[in-house]
């Protein structure tokens, strides 16, 4: 289980006026993961990467990682989508042998990243991860 950080670490993230309830939010991921067959775990990060929350069972250690691993995608993504018409980038997804990474937007401050297992439905996983951005979107709006 991951260890919660203080809601100093959490506020100089940059997202919303008020500080984060991590409980309220470690609730609503472990839910979310939950919900979904194959879904193994979400992370909650800011822009800069920076671990805010996590569903159960993932260590520190690799809740940070996955969140690195997220904000890297998703800076490419915005990277990418500079070019031509820019345009914001909702979310990418990459697929490997041991499941689907799915990264995305939620709102101006925080990226959600949700891991699928290997032969998980990713129709099924990319619609919890939308369900999960709706619900983490309408708490961090509320704190703004």
């Amino acid at each position: 289980m991951i260890k919660r950080r203080a809601a100093a670490a959490r506020s100089s993230a940059g997202l919303g006026r008020g500080p984060l309830d991590a409980g309220l939010l470690d609730r609503i991921l472990d839910d979310g993961a939950a919900r979904a067959a194959g879904v193994r775990h979400a992370v909650l990060l800011s822009q800069d990467g920076t671990t805010l929350s996590a569903s159960r069972g993932l260590s520190r250690r690799d809740a940070a990682h996955l969140a690195e691993v997220a904000s890297g995608f998703h800076g490419l993504a915005r990277s990418a989508g500079r070019r031509g018409r820019p345009a914001r980038v909702r979310g990418t997804m990459v697929e490997m042998e041991s499941g689907t990474l799915f990264v995305a937007a939620v709102g101006d401050g925080a990226c959600l990243v949700v891991l699928s297992a290997a032969g998980a439905d990713s129709a099924a996983a990319a619609g919890e991860t939308a369900r999960l951005v709706e619900r983490v979107g309408a708490y961090l709006r509320a704190l703004g």
